[in-house]
């Protein structure tokens, strides 16, 4: 599990700094305006904002890829022990 956490992060977190750095390259952050009213925010705090949001667009990109990355198996399999199964469950019996 700790190895899939990962799998998320780490990608997530490289393109966030990069997505960062490019847009913040491009747009400054004291000329930002919402809804007709310019923001009064730091650059620092727009800066670590936008990383923050940049990082959760790639989370969300890396999960999504490692969800419809399971195999057959992980995705078919039963987690309680045969005995344990309720009554009708086509896998009463089986392995795994």
């Amino acid at each position: 599990m700790a190895q899939r956490i990962m799998w998320v992060l780490w990608p997530a977190f490289l393109v966030a700094a990069a997505a960062t750095g490019v847009f913040f390259s491009l747009f400054d952050p004291q000329e930002f305006w919402l809804f007709g009213e310019h923001l009064e925010i730091s650059r620092l705090g727009a800066y670590t904002i936008g990383f923050f949001g940049f990082w959760g667009v790639g989370i969300s990109s890396s999960s999504l890829s490692v969800f419809l990355a399971r195999s057959p198996w992980e995705v078919n399999r039963c987690t309680l022990e045969a005995a344990a199964r309720p009554e009708g469950c086509p896998k009463q019996g089986a392995c795994g």
